[in-house]
């Protein structure tokens, strides 16, 4: 049965649970999603049945982003996407010469999705959150 994104390609820079969450609907939906994982892979593989459920029917690839050889590599695959999508903290991306701009140079067509905990802008952008954090600072907890 064809899905409604066959034919779309993702690339998926993140690990721990939201992004990949997302791109695992997309994913879902008919993608090839490609995870890059970090050296030793996805931190989210010592938890093997969460990370099953955000993983399943996707491709992956471990490359070191920090190395120039990764960091070419991950910028070439994104020339061949649809859609990239990073969790990172923002500046991270910068960093790492995979944000939006450095990949639009190179894919003008691209759809670039990044996601942080508390967004990209305000006194808590460079925060890293997970979803203890959210409870807590929510009143939940």
């Amino acid at each position: 049965m064809a899905g409604l994104l066959d034919g779309m390609r993702v690339l998926d820079l993140s690990v721990w649970r939201p992004m990949p969450h997302a791109t695992q609907a997309l994913a879902d939906l008919g993608a090839e999603v490609l995870k890059v994982e970090p050296p030793g892979g996805d931190p989210m593989r010592g938890y093997p049945e969460i990370f099953a459920s955000v993983a399943r029917g996707k491709r992956s690839i471990e490359l070191d982003l920090r190395s120039e050889a990764g960091n070419a590599r991950a910028l070439e695959l994104a020339t061949q996407a649809d859609v990239v999508c990073e969790g990172w903290r923002p500046g991270v991306a910068a960093r790492l010469g995979l944000a939006y701009e450095h990949v639009r140079a190179l894919n003008p067509m691209v759809i670039y999705c990044s996601l942080s905990g508390y967004g990209q802008h305000g006194p808590l952008a460079g925060t890293p959150g997970h979803d203890v954090n959210f409870q807590a600072l929510a009143g939940a907890l």
